[in-house]
């Protein structure tokens, strides 16, 4: 090997020791079968296009027909097109799948050499689909691996949460991400890395409530536990308003987090309300436990805005 111009990489090769010999043509060199040295005042680069991703949506193809394929070797009788789209909208997440999709991916896995049938149903005029499971001569189907259309999504989740660092929340997010990426082999943490430039987050007030670790946790374990509490809360005018609550949910729809319960009075307990965590001061959890009501948190939260 001698230096080109610039420190370009000019290679040669050895005849006779099963190399390739490069073809010289304009100073430069072509060749095949070697992995370049670094020589010269400038690094000679190799960019692997397939790092950043171009489509998630072939992630999200192979997600759906992994899935289809898991279903239908777990299934003890044929599955029609109906039971089959509605097991995988409800596992991926879906808004919508067509027959016609489902047909393709269940033609694409046959033509992969997947013994599965389209088979009339007993009792009825519709037709189930089958993995014929002597046809797999008991192979096991390998375990789904990671995809990185998930570990971006998770990231996205992960940057969305920032507003908790310091919270139980933002620690268990962060062990779960070091468990993720212990799991993952290094060339899909490299294209995670590419990936992550696809999406910018920008978070609502990180480290929002750093300063105050232990509420979310006091407040969560009251929730679990259904005790009630006392806690004091500031109002607009500065002063602090102290009230006994039956903790339901903490409420997060950002900016605002929230803790949804109903005031302990006299006479029972009153309507639900919704108390901005910014405003609370100080909890206390009771040695008083309580049935929650039934109550839909979604429900509430439309005819709040609807009350305006």
């Amino acid at each position: 090997m001698t230096n080109g111009a610039d420190g370009e990489a000019i290679f040669s090769t050895v005849a006779g020791e099963g190399r390739s010999k490069p073809e010289e043509r304009g100073g430069t060199a072509r060749f095949s079968g070697l992995q370049p040295r670094l020589y010269g005042k400038r690094p000679f680069q190799t960019f692997d296009t397939h790092t950043m991703p171009r489509n998630f949506s072939r992630h999200e193809q192979f997600l759906r027909i992994f899935a289809l394929l898991e279903i239908l070797s777990s299934a003890r009788q044929p599955l029609d097109d109906q039971a089959l789209i509605a097991q995988l909208k409800e596992r991926l997440g879906l808004s919508r799948l067509s027959t016609r999709t489902l047909h393709r991916d269940c033609d694409f896995l046959v033509s992969c050499g997947y013994p599965i049938d389209h088979l009339p149903m007993t009792g009825n005029r519709r037709f189930g689909w089958r993995l014929e499971k002597s046809g797999t001569a008991g192979r096991q189907i390998p375990a789904e691996p990671i995809t990185l259309l998930e570990l971006t999504a998770f990231m996205v989740g992960r940057d969305l949460l920032r507003t908790f660092e310091g919270t139980i929340l933002w620690s268990g997010i962060e062990s779960l991400r070091h468990k993720v990426e212990r799991s993952l082999p290094p060339g899909l943490l490299e294209r995670l890395e590419g990936a992550k430039q696809v999406f910018h987050v920008r978070s609502l007030d990180p480290a929002k409530f750093a300063g105050r670790p232990r509420l979310l946790s006091t407040l969560s374990a009251a929730i679990t536990d259904c005790r009630e509490i006392d806690l004091e809360e500031r109002g607009d005018d500065g002063g602090v308003q102290r009230r006994r609550l039956q903790p339901l949910r903490l409420v997060i729809r950002p900016p605002q987090v929230q803790l949804l319960g109903c005031t302990v009075a006299v006479d029972g307990t009153d309507p639900p309300v919704l108390i901005d965590l910014e405003r609370i001061e100080k909890v206390q959890p009771l040695d008083v436990t309580f049935t929650p009501p039934a109550i839909d948190p979604d429900a509430l939260l439309a005819a709040q805005r609807a009350d305006g």
